[in-house]
Order: C-alpha cells, then structure tokens, then sequence
C-alpha cells in the first residue's frame, strides 16, 4: 500500500514555488523568532525592523520583497504558536517594508 503511495507522490509535481525561500525559513525563524516575544522588546514595542537588518545581514541573495516575506511569515507562525504573548504585536498585515 505504501509503495503505491510513494508512486503517486513522485508522480505529481511540484506545485510550491520558491523552494529556496521555503528552506531559509526555518533557519530565519529560529534567528528572529525572539525578536517578536514581549520580554525582549524595547519599552513594550516589538524589535521586528532588527528582524529585517538580521536577516539581509545574514541572507543577502534575498531582495527587499523575500526579506520582507520572511518577516511577516515569521510573524504570523509566532502569533499562531503564542497567541497568549502576542497581543503587543500589529497583526502580519501592518507590517511595513523595511528598505535597507
């Protein structure tokens, strides 16, 4: 049954696009998740803009509009796993871009 399965499974394409953007998300979030916990901002103000500069720092083959994807994915997976730490965040939607 599981051959049958991994059959199918090579038999339909890829349908996801920017692969490369997909990969450095995991490593992007584990860098800049603590950017968005309440206990280390600034005067109860989130550090996302220091988001930004990490990341172009440390991913430069990223445009301005990856950098920026990155951060508000982040954002969002954030609000989804702490949605009780939170509440000082604007929503992923508010986020302005940030050009360095």
């Amino acid at each position: 049954m599981s051959e049958g399965l991994e059959r199918s499974a090579a038999a339909v394409p890829e349908r996801r696009r920017e692969l490369d953007l997909r990969a450095a998300f995991e490593v992007a979030f584990v860098m800049i998740e603590p950017f968005f916990d309440p206990q280390q901002g600034w005067a109860g103000q989130s550090l996302e803009l220091l988001a930004y500069r990490l990341l172009r720092e440390n991913f430069p083959a990223l445009s301005g509009d990856e950098v920026h994807t990155l951060v508000v994915a982040a954002h969002r997976l954030y609000i989804e796993r702490h949605p009780d730490h939170s509440s000082h965040l604007p929503r992923p939607s508010e986020l302005r871009r940030v050009i360095f």
